[in-house]
């Protein structure tokens, strides 16, 4: 398959998983793409601990349920970039009981925490809502492919 056939072919999955958010992470220094994917997994795997909790016995059911999708923030992640200038697209699927904003709020706050930063900076973090998702889709994928590792995909997502 050759990668014109490929992009398409992800284009279009993506607009079939309904994403709610698009949102670009940026960062103070200079990542490379192993680094910033390990920044998204540390990024989502604390919000969903915070998010979800522990069970009675104080266990985080995050673990107890890792391959479970109840547990995780349904996510395609697209990191952007050569050693410098590194940055993560990221389209979000808003959890059950949340709204749009409180799932940006929920993670602006920690992925600043994450950064440790102390004032706010509107280039690091930058969310809206998707309006037309066919040209979110073509426009994180123009040259880069999925991260599969710092993503969230169902494996049943092609269930109808």
């Amino acid at each position: 398959m050759n990668e014109y056939k490929l992009r398409e072919a992800t284009t279009e999955w993506l607009d079939e998983q309904s994403f709610d958010l698009f949102i670009t992470l940026n960062t103070e220094v200079e990542l490379t793409k192993e680094q910033m994917s390990e920044l998204m997994c540390r990024l989502f795997y604390k919000i969903e601990c915070d998010v979800f909790g522990k069970n009675i016995n104080g266990e985080w059911r995050r673990e107890l349920y890792k391959y479970k999708d109840k547990f995780h923030i349904k996510r395609a992640v697209v990191i952007e970039g050569d050693e410098k200038r590194t940055h993560a697209h990221i389209q979000v699927k808003t959890l059950e009981g949340f709204t749009n904003e409180q799932i940006i709020e929920l993670l602006k706050l920690e992925y600043m925490k994450l950064l440790n930063t102390k004032r706010e900076k509107g280039f690091l973090f930058h969310a809206t809502q998707i309006a037309n998702r066919d040209a979110v889709s073509r426009y994180t994928l123009k040259k880069y492919k999925i991260d599969l590792r710092s993503s969230f995909i169902s494996k049943h997502s092609n269930k109808q």
